[in-house]
């Protein structure tokens, strides 16, 4: 048991490396598309800074809120290794559980991001970020990414739980304490 245990962490944090390198990935190319002020990939080639603060705000807010969603991946995992199932939990069900959780925590994510950085924008009416952003104006790409790491830490709770529950989860089976 003890052996499986040790296995099972290891496969956990394989697992936990890789989902993290395709998620920041993947959202800095949604990210990246979902933003029509500039193409990030040029402007961060030119050494724009403000840009590239931001674009590193994009990836630790999104990265906050994900986190949220690869936990119940990684206990999905834990529970189909050491616990026995009934034969209805299969690894490939197992697998879409996981891949669903982790969809919906993107989804949710970019979808925060996106929707704050706009908002964010209307509500500063004497600020024109997406020009600032073009023109380098570094303090305008620490104040957005600053505004979405606060967003995410506030909101990464709740897409952990909405994600729980959107997402069935599957049982170990029934539990007796007293006949």
């Amino acid at each position: 048991m003890f052996l499986t245990r040790i296995m099972v962490s290891a496969l956990e944090f394989g697992l936990t490396v890789v989902m993290a390198i395709v998620v920041v990935y993947f959202n800095f190319q949604v990210l990246g598309f979902m933003n029509k002020d500039y193409n990030e990939e040029d402007e961060i080639n030119k050494n724009n800074l403000s840009v590239a603060i931001l674009t590193a705000g994009k990836l630790v807010a999104s990265g906050l809120m994900v986190q949220k969603g690869i936990y119940p991946v990684t206990s999905l995992a834990r529970m189909y290794f050491l616990t026995p199932m009934s034969e209805s939990m299969s690894l490939g069900r197992m697998a879409l559980y996981a891949l669903s959780h982790l969809v919906m925590s993107f989804a949710i994510s970019a979808f925060t991001i996106s929707f704050t950085l706009r908002l964010y924008g209307r509500l500063t009416v004497r600020i024109k970020e997406g020009e600032e952003l073009k023109k380098g104006n570094v303090s305008v790409g620490l104040m957005l990414a600053s505004v979405l790491v606060v967003v995410a830490l506030y909101v990464s709770e709740g897409i952990g739980s909405l994600s729980k529950a959107l997402i069935p989860q599957p049982s170990i089976g029934r539990v007796e304490i007293m006949r």
